[in-house]
């Protein structure tokens, strides 16, 4: 069976191409995108090292061309940031199958292990589907559900999830290669959305509870988005969670700790974040 790879050079994508490599797969090319801005990283790496031809896209378009002209029997995407059309799909006779670090129809979307954080959800998963026209909404090949670790970090929930699904693909593709593959519609409940947070969505509001809140900013602090907390009349940009009270009430909103730290008042409980250089904007 000939495979084409198609991902980003990013951590999520490593899982699923070292998997197929480790298993004996033979990857005929990877097809990378590439944003202008975007750096050479251990995607491209574990392939240069396998001696597996990469191809830069800076479109789907260009993704769907070079897909035409490789004529692959199977392709299989892992953080693969654009939408393709059906006539993309449906190039290589056996499908596109795309490792996605949710429970879809849950996390639809571009960035779902922060949503997950974000939605403060307990239980979270990896799919593999088959692509459709749609945006992660394809059949269901097979799916993981795991609990979301305490404290987790995001970069490390994504790797898990995507080795994860690394293994539910090793397992589909000879399945597909027989083409008895089973696949199920994904359920019409449960769908939620995971696009590209907008800087309210990395805002933490007192009126939530202190266990949401540090599991938040402990999760999302690595991805380096303009993280705040709104207290005490006040914006606070923060860095990071560095510990935190269930149930304690703290007779200001905010402690200034003195130390680079805060202490801030949430409903219940309170957190320790570590403060950012960025000035303080009134609310």
């Amino acid at each position: 069976m000939r495979l084409v790879f198609l991902g980003q050079s990013c951590g999520a994508a490593t899982p699923p191409l070292a998997a197929l490599l480790e298993a004996g797969h033979k990857i005929a090319t990877v097809i990378l995108a590439r944003p202008p801005s975007a750096r050479l990283g251990e995607t491209q790496r574990i392939a240069g090292d396998s001696g597996i031809p990469v191809v830069w896209v800076r479109s789907a378009a260009e993704a769907a061309a070079t897909l035409r002209a490789l004529a692959p029997d199977a392709a299989v995407a892992a953080c693969f940031p654009w939408r393709l059309p059906r006539t993309a799909t449906e190039i290589p006779p056996l499908g596109i199958l795309n490792v996605h670090p949710s429970l879809l129809p849950a996390g639809r979307g571009a960035e779902p292990v922060f949503w997950t954080l974000r939605r403060g959800e307990r239980i979270t998963g990896v799919t593999v589907h088959r692509m459709d026209a749609g945006f992660d909404s394809g059949p269901i090949v097979a799916q993981e559900a795991i609990p979301v670790p305490e404290g987790i970090r995001a970069p490390d929930l994504e790797r898990d999830l995507m080795s994860r699904g690394a293994r539910l693909l090793i397992d589909a593709l000879p399945v597909l290669a027989a083409r008895t593959l089973q696949l199920r519609p994904q359920p019409r409940d449960g769908l939620t959305l995971a696009p590209v947070p907008t800087a309210a969505d990395w805002t933490m509001m007192p009126a939530l509870p202190a266990a949401w809140a540090w599991r938040f900013a402990r999760g999302v602090a690595p991805l380096r988005g303009p993280l705040t907390v709104i207290a005490g009349g006040a914006v606070i940009p923060v860095r990071d969670a560095l510990g935190w009270s269930p149930h304690e009430r703290l007779p200001e909103r905010v402690i200034d700790d003195g130390d680079g730290t805060i202490r801030v008042r949430f409903t219940p409980g309170w957190v320790r974040f570590q403060k950012s250089h960025a000035d303080t904007t009134p609310s």
